[in-house]
């Protein structure tokens, strides 16, 4: 969201500065709800409400914390006349359409009138919601209207102009403590700006890149635009796809997309996680329901993006331990009825202009009701920047170093997350104000290739390994090499980075091929250096997890010498693990393919010495310059062949 409108107050020319009593009359909580009545109600619906007797009325507030400040103006202003029913919700049991209904129909029966104040007709008994002569829907001051909440409450006009999303994602009770005694419409007004950047999650907006330069989203990025696009084009909201989950490793940039969509469609963000239904209450199952309904109570007040952040800590129905699930259904089924009612196309207030964005590390975790049409629609994957996205989030990080060395530096740091990035930035940066001078591309290579002694040993494993991988490939032709670099902070050696091609779906020539090239790290260090170290099996990410999930995925897949589906290739690891048969497959192709890899490596020896050599010296190869590498070694063979 873009905050070119809602600039600091003190910015603002104003000729006249108002100063707030030490006590007022009337709170701001109660001037608030008066204004926010005045715009619900016209001249003509006020005198009939003040004059007519047995009337009807539905009043829909916008947040729970609305409701006894509503009830207290709805006395004063009309009378003890009138039978108040306010409810917020909280009470399970009394606070629903079937309790109450006797005691309406009596009230009016007797030619009294009636109001119900509540969040929805859905707490308030079902024969006033039906009887009601007038419904109104009372909705969050912001922009204009907080300027005149301002001026009702100095009684006097004020010329402060107020920017058009201030207030935004401000409940009641946030507005109202930015009145403090002896202050004036402008820190007022500088209260509830800093307020609001803090509440959805914007400070800091003005830094952000645009969505439509933010090319590292790729699908992700694509699927917003064409959502702007349509919003633009006034598509009606029934027929557009306007609810997803992102999800990816951590640190790929989810939460800072759903900023970008903020900005970029002109809308407040407002940010939740499934952990603020905990921290907003006091944990007991009540609480977390109420705290539930006042987020998507909030949601409901005004156009935005919802940004539901952890949405795995909803625990999935189907694998809910049986000690927990008493506890947890309630809360589950109550979360997914306040959803449909907020994701409603048809639904009171303006729900029906909410833009929904959920974000997980873990997609596998997330209960399949979630995950439909009329709730959250899409998932798409945010996977780490490929070279294109990393040199631009590096143009943002470094504008000041040259086009040319920032796509040098885009190749050194391939396969890093937009967060590893960030922190590799921030620490060159620190590099530079520590010398007192300005930033250079050489902090940042210091900063990604620190300048640490790595006992020979190691090295030449850790670039033997390497090695094998990118000939591997080469030889292969199973992915385009982008390079190698040898790394040992947080605990990473090396990593050699390629990328798959995209033409056509993978065969099992194609599955086989990058196996072959996954092991063949493992043999060249025996062929090389003598045995192989525990590297590449030491989790999921090593190289003989990635190999035995592949070929899993062939046999779990119909594309084994069996037909039968077992498993998709999220869980094969699991299949391999307690199914004998799959594992007795997997290790027979696994050793098969390693024989594979184990004759590409004698055959390649020189050019993988020639490489692991190079990069033993400079720590960082491109793609290029391991296939220059490659070329020039076995034109040098074949030449040794042709004259012996």
């Amino acid at each position: 969201m873009s905050f070119r409108d809602l600039r600091p107050a003190e910015e603002v020319e104003i000729p006249e500065i108002l100063e707030m009593p030490t006590r007022d009359k009337r709170s701001p909580t109660d001037t608030i709800v008066q204004v926010a009545f005045e715009q619900a109600m016209k001249p003509a619906l006020r005198r009939s409400l003040s004059g007519q007797t047995g009337l009807a009325v539905v009043v829909i507030v916008p947040t729970a914390a609305w409701i006894v400040p509503s009830e207290r103006f709805w006395k004063r202003t009309f009378g003890d006349r009138w039978h108040v029913v306010a409810r917020d919700g909280a009470n399970r049991s009394e606070h629903k359409s079937t309790v109450g209904n006797s005691n309406v129909s009596g009230v009016l029966a007797d030619g009294r009138s009636v109001v119900g104040i509540a969040t929805s007709t859905d707490i308030l008994p079902s024969t006033l919601s039906a009887s009601a002569d007038h419904t109104m829907t009372l909705s969050a001051p912001i922009g204009d209207t907080l300027r005149q909440v301002l001026e009702t409450h100095f009684g006097r006009a004020i010329t402060i102009q107020a920017p058009a999303l201030i207030g935004s994602g401000l409940d009641i009770h946030d507005l109202a403590a930015a009145f403090r005694p002896r202050s004036t419409s402008r820190q007022i007004f500088s209260r509830l700006e800093r307020a609001t950047k803090r509440r959805i999650g914007s400070d800091g907006d003005d830094r952000l890149p645009s969505l439509y330069s933010a090319v590292e989203y790729g699908a992700a990025r694509q699927f917003f635009l064409d959502l702007a696009t349509d919003l633009k084009d006034r598509v009606p909201f029934s027929q557009l796809s306007r609810s997803v989950v992102l999800f990816g490793e951590t640190g790929t940039g989810k939460t800072t997309l759903a900023k970008l969509v903020a900005k970029h469609m002109n809308r407040p963000l407002l940010a939740y996680s499934i952990a603020d239904l905990f921290a907003r209450s006091d944990g007991a199952l009540g609480g977390v329901v109420q705290a539930t309904n006042a987020m998507f109570d909030m949601v409901s007040t005004q156009s935005c993006v919802f940004l539901l952040d952890e949405l795995d800590a909803l625990p999935d129905r189907a694998t809910i331990s049986s000690r927990g699930r008493d506890w947890w259904l309630p809360v589950l089924t109550n979360f997914m009825l306040r959803l449909d009612v907020a994701f409603s196309r048809g639904g009171s207030g303006r729900g029906e202009e909410t833009i929904f964005i959920a974000c997980t590390n873990y997609l596998d975790r997330i209960d399949s009701a979630l995950l439909r049409p009329g709730r959250y629609e899409k998932a798409i994957e945010v996977r780490r920047p490929d070279l294109a996205g990393t040199i631009n989030i590096l143009s943002h990080y470094l504008p000041e170093i040259e086009s040319g060395e920032r796509a040098e530096l885009g190749r050194l740091l391939e396969g890093s997350t937009g967060a590893e990035l960030m922190m590799v930035t921030r620490d060159a940066r620190r590099i530079a104000r520590r010398e007192d001078r300005s930033l250079r591309a050489d902090d940042v290579r210091a900063v990604a290739l620190p300048d640490e002694a790595i006992p020979p040993a190691r090295l030449r494993r850790i670039c033997v390994h390497e090695a094998g991988h990118a000939v591997g490939i080469l030889v292969l032709r199973c992915a385009t090499l982008r390079g190698i670099v040898v790394r040992t902070q947080d605990g990473a050696a090396g990593q050699t980075t390629s990328v798959q091609d995209d033409g056509d779906l993978p065969t099992r020539h194609d599955f086989e091929a990058r196996v072959v090239a996954t092991l063949c790290g493992r043999a060249a260090e025996r062929l090389l250096v003598g045995d192989v170290c525990v590297g590449s099996g030491l989790d999921e990410q090593g190289d003989m997890a990635i190999a035995t999930r592949m070929i899993a995925t062939l046999h779990a897949t119909g594309l084994g010498n069996k037909l039968a589906f077992t498993s998709d290739q999220n869980h094969v690891l699991e299949a391999v693990s307690r199914d004998k048969s799959l594992r007795r497959r997997v290790e027979a192709d696994l050793v098969r393919l390693e024989k594979q890899a184990a004759r590409l490596v004698r055959r390649n020896r020189d050019a993988i010495v020639a490489v692991a050599d190079a990069l033993a010296e400079k720590r960082h190869l491109t793609g290029e310059a391991i296939r220059a590498l490659f070329e020039k070694t076995s034109r040098s063979r074949a030449k040794s062949r042709s004259e012996n």
